[in-house]
């Protein structure tokens, strides 16, 4: 497949008042763009890496080898579902999935196996066979997760109210869905069942939302679970495929995407958007949307004297998740390693809690905790286009305070002392991986390890977080989380407005271009539903 180039942004770039600046090319960004430029609007993208499309951009090493770096899988693309005709809507048909079958998912906690597969039933049946004296509690689980989806809906559709509904209406839809988001993941199902490994099992994949049960929302944890509960998917062609399909959709459009574009300062003239600084030169506009993450609005890119007090408090609200991933070559195939398309979670044993907030994991000499993913044995098309060859990657979790010294020295040479720890993660990796894979010895080609200072330079997130804001109770408690903003002309999108992944971030998209373009979203969902 050939690569897409990208236009470079220049000095002689203007834009109209008319113009709406979208500040960063992720998920988030990218469909507000496309609804907005179906809408009429003019819409341009300002993207500071070298390529577009957020944590949905690849990256390439020696002999043709190809990682993700943020899509591992994706929930909610069966067919005909919701989700896969708005991403068919944005790419105009031209992204397409692989399913990854069954089991999905599978976590090894201790010396126990559990399978996730698609389908609530399929699911309870499992679970089932699994905990066979905790039938109740697996059932009454499976209750609050339906229960969930309403309210969540109802949670997220007020905040693309208008002023007078959004006083009216707002508080009750908050109140309904505080009944889910005030209270922890551990709290809620320790009220269902005393069976710890149950628990833990249940919780297996809560790395799709970075937090422990006993420090994540429920409500995120229901959102993200309801989210796989279908199964999971692999964009075909790789994860670039999402961004490079909207993007050519967007350029037919009369949408430019600028690389090298990084925004310094969203200017203002009062409480209003006059412009945005990129490398020390002001350039006018007076519409702006930030998909540059909630934190680097308010506290990097805005002018601090013009964040009333709720805006400053938000600072209060911690930054999600970092983490350490190793990226791992193979000389051979999927195929001939027998490598599987699920992904796995690992845990040396059922208390997830302390091994998830284990401060001292970098010390160990082995992993207590790895999530793995096998995106060449995802991907149909891989084979045909890198013949005997595969990828895995591997991640765990790691604390921004241990790397934020290395965080102002270059990249790849950040010193002895960094790249101490990048080997002695690379050799716990690469060993827990033969241990599960006995076939990879010896057909290891290339390792490298990537830091939350990598993150940090890559995605701009000044912690190195992956997730954006955290998916603990506070997130759903601040009001600021929204597409709109104090700032007349200044709008929100991406992952913090709704929640983690490409899921989430597409949602923020819808919810800010139903705040900018009100009533013309219902005859967008309409086409969407009789055309894709």
């Amino acid at each position: 497949m050939v690569e897409k180039s990208f236009k470079k942004f220049t000095s002689d770039i203007k834009f109209t008042d008319d113009t709406y600046v979208i500040i960063g090319s992720g998920v988030g960004g990218l469909t507000t763009a496309v609804f907005l430029a179906k809408a009429g609007k003019k819409v341009v993208i300002l993207e500071q890496h070298y390529t577009p499309g957020g944590f949905t951009h690849t990256f390439k090493r020696r002999k043709g080898l190809v990682w993700d770096v943020g899509v591992h899988y994706v929930g909610n693309m069966e067919e005909d579902s919701g989700l896969r005709r708005i991403f068919n809507y944005l790419s105009d048909n031209k992204l397409e999935w692989d399913s990854m079958g069954d089991p999905y998912d599978v976590a090894y906690i201790g010396d126990r196996k559990f399978e996730f597969v698609s389908g609530k039933e399929n699911f309870r049946q499992k679970f089932h066979e699994y905990f066979p004296n905790d039938t109740i509690a697996i059932d009454k689980y499976l209750e609050l997760l339906q229960k969930s989806i309403k309210k969540n809906l109802l949670y997220f559709a007020q905040k693309a109210f208008p002023t007078i509904l959004s006083v009216v209406l707002g508080p009750l839809f908050r109140r309904i869905q505080s009944s889910i988001s005030k209270k922890t993941t551990y709290e809620v199902l320790s009220s269902i069942t005393d069976n710890q490994e149950l628990i833990a099992a249940l919780c297996a994949q809560c790395g799709n939302y970075g937090l422990s049960p006993k420090e994540s929302s429920f409500a995120s944890h229901c959102i993200v679970i309801n989210h796989f509960m279908e199964g999971g998917y692999y964009p075909r062609g790789g994860a670039n495929r999402i961004h490079e399909t909207i993007i050519d959709n967007l350029e037919s459009l009369g949408v430019q995407v600028y690389i090298k574009a990084k925004v310094e300062k969203i200017l203002t003239k009062g409480r209003s958007v006059c412009g945005v600084m990129i490398d020390g030169q002001e350039y006018a506009c007076k519409k702006v949307i930030s998909n540059a993450g909630a934190r680097n609005t308010f506290l990097r890119l805005l002018n601090n004297s013009l964040n009333i007090k709720k805006y400053l408090n938000f600072e209060k609200i911690n930054p999600s998740t970092s983490h350490l991933c190793l990226y791992v070559g193979l000389s051979k195939s999927d195929k001939d390693l027998k490598l599987p398309k699920y992904n796995i979670w690992w845990y040396d044993d059922k208390d997830i809690d302390s091994i998830l907030n284990d401060r001292n994991n970098l010390e160990k000499d082995t992993l207590s905790f790895a999530y793995i993913s096998f995106p060449s044995a995802k991907d149909s098309l891989w084979s045909s286009e890198h013949p005997d060859q595969s990828t895995i990657q591997l991640i765990g979790r790691a604390w921004y305070s241990d790397f934020s010294k290395y965080e102002d020295k270059p990249w790849l040479n950040r010193g002895e002392e960094y790249d101490k720890i990048k080997e002695k993660f690379k050799l716990k990796g690469l060993a827990l991986l033969k241990e599960l894979y006995p076939q990879l010895e010896g057909q290891i080609i290339h390792a490298e390890v990537s830091t939350p200072v990598s993150t940090r330079k890559f995605s701009n997130y000044n912690r190195g977080e992956i997730y954006g804001i955290t998916h603990a109770p506070e997130r759903y408690q601040t009001r600021v989380l929204r597409p709109r903003t104090h700032i007349k002309g200044l709008y929100l999108t991406g992952q913090d407005i709704t929640l983690v992944g490409v899921g989430g971030a597409m949602g923020s998209g819808v919810l800010t271009a139903a705040t900018i373009i009100k009533w013309n979203m219902s005859k967008q969902f309409k086409e969407i539903a009789a055309k894709y």
